[in-house]
C-alpha cells in the first residue's frame, strides 16, 4: 500500500492526529542521518493511538515507536513501517508530592528543568540526555552511578490489543539498558520517585554534570550517543581507544577523538560509513581483547543490519 493509501485509511479509521509523509530521517535525528521516512503519525490522545495500532494489528503491518531521534541510525534508504511519534499529546507532567507524573512524549531536558523549577531531587546525573522519557524508560538511560529504573515507581502501558494497566515498580525488572517489559507494550506514562531539596543546589548539581558532559563527550557534533554498551567492568570508549581506533574516519563517520564510544557525523556521513566503523570497532577489539561488543544504539530501516 502507498504512503497516501495508508493514510487514507488511517484517517477513515478516525485518526485525529497529524500524519507527515517522507519526512528525512537525517533532518530529525541527532545522528544527521538517514532517507525519508514513508509515514510519521503523532496520535494527539489515546484514542488516537488505540485506533491506529488496532489498525496496524488488522493488517498485520509493522510499525515502531519514535522518540527524539537520539539513539538512532537510519538507513539511508529510509524506513517503510509506519513511525509513531508521542510528543504531540503524550507530553504531561504534573507533581505529585515528592514525585512526578510524567507522559512518554516528554523530553527528559523538559523533565529535568520540572524537577529544577519545583525542587524535587533524584535525576540531576541524568542531565543532558536527549531523548524521551519513554524512550529512556524503555532503554533504562543512566549516567554518573543513576538509572531512570532507580527513581521510577509505577508505569502506565499499552498492551498489543490496546488494553491499559498500570505497573508497579515491584512487578518491573530493569536491567542494563533494558527493561522486563514485551516490546509490543507502549510505555505512556512514567512515575518518579523523588525527594524534596533546594532549587539552587538542584540547579548547581546539574551545571555540575553538564560540565562534566561537555568535558568528556562530543555535546555538539552530531552523533546518536554511546554506539555500544559497556561490557560488565569494562568502558566500551576505553576498549575502543585501547586498541587504537580514537579518531578512526571512514567517509564524514568518525571515531570521536574525545570519547571513543560515540561515533560523530563530521560533514555527510551515511549509514554505510557508520555500519563499516561499527563493524571495523567490533572486530578490532574482539581480536586484541576478546571481548564482545554489543550495540546500544537502535538501526532501524529498509537495509538489512547486523544486530
Amino acid at each position: 500500500m502507498t504512503a497516501n493509501g495508508l493514510e487514507r485509511r488511517i484517517r477513515k479509521a478516525g485518526f485525529a492526529g497529524d500524519i507527515r509523509q517522507g519526512v528525512l530521517m537525517s533532518e530529525i535525528t541527532s545522528f544527521g542521518i538517514g532517507g525519508p521516512a514513508d509515514l510519521i503519525l503523532y496520535p494527539r490522545e489515546l484514542e488516537d493511538l488505540q485506533t491506529v495500532t488496532a489498525l496496524f494489528r488488522e493488517d498485520g503491518m509493522r510499525y515502531l515507536l519514535l522518540g527524539n531521534g537520539t539513539n538512532l541510525l537510519v538507513s539511508d534508504r529510509g524506513v517503510r513501517e509506519p513511525l509513531i511519534n508521542l510528543s504531540h499529546g503524550f507530553e504531561e507532567i504534573r507533581r505529585q508530592g515528592t514525585g512526578v507524573m510524567v507522559g512518554a512524549g516528554t523530553g527528559l531536558p523538559q523533565l529535568l528543568r520540572f524537577c529544577a523549577a519545583n525542587a524535587l531531587s533524584g535525576l540531576e546525573p541524568l542531565v543532558g540526555i536527549p531523548g524521551t522519557v519513554g524512550g529512556g524508560i524503555r532503554m533504562n538511560a543512566g549516567s554518573w552511578g543513576v538509572e531512570i529504573g532507580d527513581r521510577i515507581s509505577s508505569l502506565m502501558a499499552m498492551d498489543r490489543a490496546g488494553g491499559i494497566r498500570w505497573i508497579k515498580r515491584e512487578e518491573i525488572t530493569f536491567g542494563y539498558r533494558r527493561i522486563d517489559l514485551p516490546a509490543e507494550e507502549i510505555i505512556l506514562q512514567g512515575e518518579f520517585s523523588l525527594h524534596e531539596g533546594e532549587g539552587s543546589e538542584i540547579t548547581a548539581r546539574m551545571k555540575d554534570f553538564v560540565a562534566r558532559r561537555k568535558e568528556t563527550q562530543p555535546l555538539f557534533q552530531p552523533s546518536a550517543g554511546s554506539i555500544f554498551k559497556n561490557p560488565e567492568g569494562q568502558p566500551a570508549g576505553k576498549l575502543i581507544e585501547e586498541v587504537g581506533l580514537k579518531g578512526m574516519r571512514r567517509g564524514d563517520a568518525m571515531v570521536s577523538p574525545l570519547h571513543a564510544n560515540f561515533i560523530v557525523n563530521v560533514g555527510a556521513a551515511r549509514t554505510r560509513d557508520v555500519l563499516g566503523l561499527i563493524e571495523m570497532i567490533r572486530e578490532r577489539v574482539y581480536h586484541e581483547k576478546g571481548t564482545t561488543l554489543e550495540l546500544e544504539v537502535q538501526i532501524i530501516g529498509e537495509e538489512e543490519v547486523a544486530k
